[in-house]
Protein backbone atom coordinates (compact mmCIF):
# COMPACT_ATOMS: atom_id res chain seq x y z
CA UNK A 1 0.00 0.00 0.00
CA UNK A 2 1.31 3.45 -0.89
CA UNK A 3 2.33 5.78 1.90
CA UNK A 4 0.61 8.68 0.12
CA UNK A 5 -2.25 10.54 1.74
CA UNK A 6 -5.78 10.18 0.46
CA UNK A 7 -8.20 13.10 0.64
CA UNK A 8 -11.88 13.61 -0.09
CA UNK A 9 -14.63 16.10 0.68
CA UNK A 10 -18.40 16.40 0.52
CA UNK A 11 -20.93 19.14 1.32
CA UNK A 12 -23.87 19.04 3.65
CA UNK A 13 -27.37 19.48 2.30
CA UNK A 14 -30.52 21.43 3.07
CA UNK A 15 -34.08 20.78 1.99
CA UNK A 16 -35.41 24.02 0.55
CA UNK A 17 -38.98 22.86 -0.02
CA UNK A 18 -41.16 19.80 0.45
CA UNK A 19 -39.83 17.86 3.45
CA UNK A 20 -42.44 15.39 4.76
CA UNK A 21 -44.81 16.10 1.84
CA UNK A 22 -42.39 14.18 -0.38
CA UNK A 23 -43.35 11.01 1.51
CA UNK A 24 -46.90 11.48 0.20
CA UNK A 25 -46.06 11.89 -3.48
CA UNK A 26 -45.21 15.59 -3.63
CA UNK A 27 -41.93 17.02 -4.99
CA UNK A 28 -39.09 18.23 -2.78
CA UNK A 29 -36.18 20.53 -3.55
CA UNK A 30 -32.78 20.05 -1.91
CA UNK A 31 -29.40 21.69 -2.38
CA UNK A 32 -25.78 21.34 -1.36
CA UNK A 33 -24.26 23.67 1.21
CA UNK A 34 -20.89 25.39 1.00
CA UNK A 35 -20.21 23.78 4.40
CA UNK A 36 -19.32 20.11 4.66
CA UNK A 37 -16.74 17.54 5.71
CA UNK A 38 -13.21 16.75 4.56
CA UNK A 39 -11.52 13.37 5.07
CA UNK A 40 -7.83 12.49 5.16
CA UNK A 41 -6.46 8.93 5.05
CA UNK A 42 -2.87 8.08 6.04
CA UNK A 43 -0.89 4.94 6.81
CA UNK A 44 -0.95 3.77 10.43
CA UNK A 45 -0.44 0.70 12.56
CA UNK A 46 -3.12 -1.62 13.85
CA UNK A 47 -6.75 -1.91 12.76
CA UNK A 48 -8.24 0.90 10.66
CA UNK A 49 -9.11 3.84 12.91
CA UNK A 50 -11.39 6.84 12.43
CA UNK A 51 -11.35 10.14 14.29
CA UNK A 52 -13.89 12.98 13.99
CA UNK A 53 -12.76 15.75 16.35
CA UNK A 54 -15.87 17.94 16.00
CA UNK A 55 -18.50 15.26 16.72
CA UNK A 56 -19.51 14.03 20.14
CA UNK A 57 -18.18 15.33 23.42
CA UNK A 58 -14.48 15.84 23.01
CA UNK A 59 -14.40 14.14 19.63
CA UNK A 60 -15.39 10.75 18.31
CA UNK A 61 -12.96 7.87 17.76
CA UNK A 62 -13.79 4.36 16.52
CA UNK A 63 -12.05 1.36 15.01
CA UNK A 64 -13.37 -0.70 12.13
CA UNK A 65 -15.22 -3.83 13.18
CA UNK A 66 -15.89 -2.63 16.73
CA UNK A 67 -18.76 -4.42 18.41
CA UNK A 68 -21.65 -2.33 19.66
CA UNK A 69 -24.39 -0.05 18.35
CA UNK A 70 -22.21 2.71 16.86
CA UNK A 71 -23.52 3.49 13.38
CA UNK A 72 -20.34 5.52 12.72
CA UNK A 73 -18.16 2.43 13.34
CA UNK A 74 -20.43 0.28 11.19
CA UNK A 75 -20.49 2.88 8.41
CA UNK A 76 -16.69 3.14 8.54
CA UNK A 77 -16.37 -0.63 8.32
CA UNK A 78 -18.76 -0.79 5.36
CA UNK A 79 -16.86 1.92 3.46
CA UNK A 80 -13.59 0.02 3.97
CA UNK A 81 -15.23 -3.15 2.65
CA UNK A 82 -16.59 -1.35 -0.42
CA UNK A 83 -13.09 -0.06 -1.25
CA UNK A 84 -11.33 -3.36 -0.48
CA UNK A 85 -9.46 -1.88 2.48
CA UNK A 86 -10.90 -3.92 5.36
CA UNK A 87 -8.11 -4.72 7.80
CA UNK A 88 -5.58 -2.33 6.21
CA UNK A 89 -3.43 -0.39 8.70
CA UNK A 90 -4.70 3.14 8.10
CA UNK A 91 -6.07 6.11 9.99
CA UNK A 92 -8.82 8.45 8.84
CA UNK A 93 -9.55 11.93 10.16
CA UNK A 94 -12.77 13.69 9.18
CA UNK A 95 -13.09 17.39 9.96
CA UNK A 96 -15.53 20.18 9.21
CA UNK A 97 -18.26 22.42 10.59
CA UNK A 98 -21.15 20.16 9.60
CA UNK A 99 -22.98 19.07 12.78
CA UNK A 100 -24.16 15.54 13.44
CA UNK A 101 -27.82 14.59 13.59
CA UNK A 102 -29.66 17.86 12.96
CA UNK A 103 -30.95 17.21 9.42
CA UNK A 104 -28.10 18.64 7.33
CA UNK A 105 -27.02 15.43 5.60
CA UNK A 106 -24.16 14.63 7.98
CA UNK A 107 -24.31 10.87 7.40
CA UNK A 108 -24.30 11.32 3.61
CA UNK A 109 -21.40 13.81 3.79
CA UNK A 110 -19.59 11.36 6.08
CA UNK A 111 -20.12 8.53 3.59
CA UNK A 112 -19.15 10.47 0.46
CA UNK A 113 -16.10 12.27 1.92
CA UNK A 114 -14.85 8.99 3.43
CA UNK A 115 -15.35 7.01 0.22
CA UNK A 116 -13.63 9.67 -1.88
CA UNK A 117 -10.66 9.77 0.50
CA UNK A 118 -10.33 5.99 0.64
CA UNK A 119 -10.50 5.75 -3.15
CA UNK A 120 -7.86 8.47 -3.45
CA UNK A 121 -5.64 6.66 -0.93
CA UNK A 122 -5.98 3.44 -2.87
CA UNK A 123 -5.51 5.33 -6.16
CA UNK A 124 -8.63 3.91 -7.77
CA UNK A 125 -11.27 5.93 -9.63
CA UNK A 126 -14.60 6.31 -7.88
CA UNK A 127 -17.19 8.67 -9.27
CA UNK A 128 -20.55 8.91 -10.96
CA UNK A 129 -22.86 5.93 -10.58
CA UNK A 130 -20.21 3.90 -8.74
CA UNK A 131 -19.84 6.54 -6.04
CA UNK A 132 -23.63 6.90 -5.70
CA UNK A 133 -23.99 3.13 -5.29
CA UNK A 134 -21.18 2.98 -2.73
CA UNK A 135 -22.64 5.92 -0.78
CA UNK A 136 -26.04 4.23 -0.77
CA UNK A 137 -24.47 1.13 0.79
CA UNK A 138 -22.93 3.18 3.59
CA UNK A 139 -26.14 5.19 4.07
CA UNK A 140 -28.12 2.00 4.69
CA UNK A 141 -26.11 1.58 7.89
CA UNK A 142 -27.59 4.85 9.16
CA UNK A 143 -31.07 4.88 7.66
CA UNK A 144 -32.06 1.32 6.72
CA UNK A 145 -33.72 2.17 3.40
CA UNK A 146 -32.67 5.71 2.51
CA UNK A 147 -34.68 7.67 -0.06
CA UNK A 148 -31.53 8.45 -2.01
CA UNK A 149 -32.05 12.20 -1.72
CA UNK A 150 -29.24 12.99 0.73
CA UNK A 151 -26.38 11.08 -0.84
CA UNK A 152 -27.44 12.10 -4.36
CA UNK A 153 -27.41 15.82 -3.52
CA UNK A 154 -24.19 15.47 -1.52
CA UNK A 155 -22.48 13.58 -4.36
CA UNK A 156 -23.70 15.68 -7.27
CA UNK A 157 -23.78 19.09 -5.57
CA UNK A 158 -25.97 21.89 -6.85
CA UNK A 159 -29.73 21.87 -6.42
CA UNK A 160 -32.14 19.07 -7.32
CA UNK A 161 -35.87 18.56 -7.58
CA UNK A 162 -36.75 15.13 -6.22
CA UNK A 163 -39.83 12.95 -6.46
CA UNK A 164 -40.16 9.55 -4.83
CA UNK A 165 -41.33 6.55 -6.74
CA UNK A 166 -40.31 3.04 -7.62
CA UNK A 167 -37.34 4.76 -9.27
CA UNK A 168 -36.60 8.10 -7.56
CA UNK A 169 -36.61 10.98 -10.04
CA UNK A 170 -34.03 13.77 -9.82
CA UNK A 171 -33.94 16.88 -11.98
CA UNK A 172 -31.30 19.62 -11.71
CA UNK A 173 -32.59 23.04 -10.69
CA UNK A 174 -30.46 25.73 -12.32
CA UNK A 175 -30.09 28.43 -9.70
CA UNK A 176 -29.77 31.89 -11.20
CA UNK A 177 -27.43 32.63 -8.27
CA UNK A 178 -26.38 30.89 -5.06
CA UNK A 179 -28.56 31.51 -2.03
CA UNK A 180 -26.93 33.54 0.77
CA UNK A 181 -28.17 31.73 3.84
CA UNK A 182 -27.76 31.22 7.55
CA UNK A 183 -28.12 27.71 8.89
CA UNK A 184 -28.91 27.45 12.59
CA UNK A 185 -29.68 24.46 14.76
CA UNK A 186 -30.50 23.15 18.21
CA UNK A 187 -30.53 19.60 19.60
CA UNK A 188 -33.25 17.35 18.22
CA UNK A 189 -36.26 16.69 20.46
CA UNK A 190 -37.09 13.51 18.57
CA UNK A 191 -35.74 11.36 15.76
CA UNK A 192 -36.61 11.49 12.10
CA UNK A 193 -38.61 8.32 12.66
CA UNK A 194 -40.55 10.03 15.47
CA UNK A 195 -41.41 12.94 13.20
CA UNK A 196 -42.42 10.76 10.25
CA UNK A 197 -44.46 8.28 12.30
CA UNK A 198 -46.16 11.02 14.32
CA UNK A 199 -47.23 12.81 11.15
CA UNK A 200 -48.41 9.55 9.61
CA UNK A 201 -50.66 8.92 12.63
CA UNK A 202 -52.14 12.41 12.38
CA UNK A 203 -52.66 12.02 8.64
CA UNK A 204 -54.38 8.65 9.13
CA UNK A 205 -56.81 10.31 11.55
CA UNK A 206 -57.60 13.21 9.18
CA UNK A 207 -56.52 12.17 5.67
CA UNK A 208 -58.36 14.82 3.68
CA UNK A 209 -57.05 17.68 5.82
CA UNK A 210 -53.45 16.52 5.79
CA UNK A 211 -53.48 15.57 2.11
CA UNK A 212 -54.55 19.15 1.45
CA UNK A 213 -51.51 20.39 3.37
CA UNK A 214 -49.22 18.07 1.42
CA UNK A 215 -50.68 19.23 -1.90
CA UNK A 216 -50.17 22.86 -0.85
CA UNK A 217 -46.52 22.09 -0.01
CA UNK A 218 -46.13 20.47 -3.41
CA UNK A 219 -47.40 23.64 -5.08
CA UNK A 220 -44.97 25.70 -2.98
CA UNK A 221 -42.10 23.45 -4.09
CA UNK A 222 -42.97 23.90 -7.78
CA UNK A 223 -43.27 27.67 -7.32
CA UNK A 224 -39.95 27.55 -5.48
CA UNK A 225 -38.23 25.89 -8.45
CA UNK A 226 -39.44 28.68 -10.73
CA UNK A 227 -38.32 31.39 -8.30
CA UNK A 228 -34.90 29.78 -7.79
CA UNK A 229 -34.32 29.52 -11.52
CA UNK A 230 -35.39 33.15 -11.98
CA UNK A 231 -33.16 34.39 -9.15
CA UNK A 232 -36.20 35.93 -7.41
CA UNK A 233 -34.98 35.86 -3.81
CA UNK A 234 -37.93 37.84 -2.47
CA UNK A 235 -40.33 35.17 -3.73
CA UNK A 236 -38.08 32.36 -2.50
CA UNK A 237 -38.17 33.96 0.96
CA UNK A 238 -41.96 34.24 0.95
CA UNK A 239 -42.23 30.61 -0.11
CA UNK A 240 -39.85 29.61 2.72
CA UNK A 241 -42.23 31.28 5.18
CA UNK A 242 -45.26 29.62 3.63
CA UNK A 243 -43.63 26.18 3.61
CA UNK A 244 -42.65 26.61 7.27
CA UNK A 245 -46.23 27.49 8.17
CA UNK A 246 -47.46 24.28 6.56
CA UNK A 247 -44.81 22.25 8.39
CA UNK A 248 -45.88 23.83 11.67
CA UNK A 249 -49.49 22.91 10.86
CA UNK A 250 -48.32 19.33 10.26
CA UNK A 251 -46.95 19.24 13.82
CA UNK A 252 -43.27 18.70 13.02
CA UNK A 253 -41.95 22.05 14.24
CA UNK A 254 -40.86 22.74 17.83
CA UNK A 255 -40.41 25.68 20.17
CA UNK A 256 -36.72 25.81 19.21
CA UNK A 257 -37.54 25.77 15.48
CA UNK A 258 -40.11 28.53 15.91
CA UNK A 259 -37.75 30.65 18.00
CA UNK A 260 -34.92 30.36 15.48
CA UNK A 261 -37.22 31.17 12.57
CA UNK A 262 -38.69 34.20 14.36
CA UNK A 263 -35.23 35.50 15.36
CA UNK A 264 -33.93 35.16 11.81
CA UNK A 265 -36.87 37.03 10.35
CA UNK A 266 -36.66 39.74 13.02
CA UNK A 267 -33.00 40.39 12.21
CA UNK A 268 -33.38 40.71 8.46
CA UNK A 269 -33.96 37.32 6.83
CA UNK A 270 -36.37 37.59 3.90
CA UNK A 271 -37.69 34.12 4.75
CA UNK A 272 -36.92 31.23 7.09
CA UNK A 273 -38.08 27.67 7.64
CA UNK A 274 -37.11 24.47 9.32
CA UNK A 275 -35.14 22.14 7.08
CA UNK A 276 -35.26 18.38 7.46
CA UNK A 277 -37.48 16.30 9.68
CA UNK A 278 -38.03 18.91 12.38
CA UNK A 279 -38.68 18.33 16.09
CA UNK A 280 -35.71 20.60 16.69
CA UNK A 281 -32.69 20.35 14.45
CA UNK A 282 -31.94 22.89 11.75
CA UNK A 283 -33.51 25.90 10.07
CA UNK A 284 -32.47 27.79 6.96
CA UNK A 285 -32.83 31.56 6.71
CA UNK A 286 -32.45 33.42 3.41
CA UNK A 287 -30.28 36.47 4.12
CA UNK A 288 -29.28 38.51 1.04
CA UNK A 289 -28.34 41.61 3.05
CA UNK A 290 -26.75 40.80 6.43
CA UNK A 291 -26.16 37.09 6.92
CA UNK A 292 -23.47 37.69 9.53
CA UNK A 293 -25.85 39.83 11.58
CA UNK A 294 -28.55 37.16 11.49
CA UNK A 295 -26.05 34.46 12.48
CA UNK A 296 -24.78 36.60 15.36
CA UNK A 297 -28.32 37.15 16.66
CA UNK A 298 -28.98 33.41 16.66
CA UNK A 299 -25.69 32.63 18.40
CA UNK A 300 -26.35 35.35 21.00
CA UNK A 301 -29.69 33.62 21.70
CA UNK A 302 -27.89 30.37 22.47
CA UNK A 303 -28.19 28.55 19.14
CA UNK A 304 -25.45 27.30 16.81
CA UNK A 305 -25.32 29.07 13.46
CA UNK A 306 -23.14 29.34 10.37
CA UNK A 307 -23.25 31.37 7.18
CA UNK A 308 -23.41 29.22 4.06
CA UNK A 309 -23.99 29.70 0.35
CA UNK A 310 -26.50 27.20 -0.99
CA UNK A 311 -26.43 25.46 -4.33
Amino acid sequence: MSARLGTGAAPGKVILFGEHAVVYGQPAVAAAMSTGLGATVEPASGAPALRIPSWGRGGLEVRAGEAGPSSIARGFTRALEVLGLAGEPLAVTIEGDLPLGVGLGSSAAFAVSLLRALADYRAVPLGGAALLAAAAEVETVFHGTPSGLDHTVVTRGGCLRFARGETPAFRPVRLARPLPAVIAWSPREGSTRDAVEGLRARRDALPAAYDGLFAAMGAVAEAGVAALEAGDLATVGRLFDLNHGYLNACGVSSLANETMVALARRHGAVGAKLTGAGLGGAIIALCPDDAEGVATALVDAGFRAIVSRIG
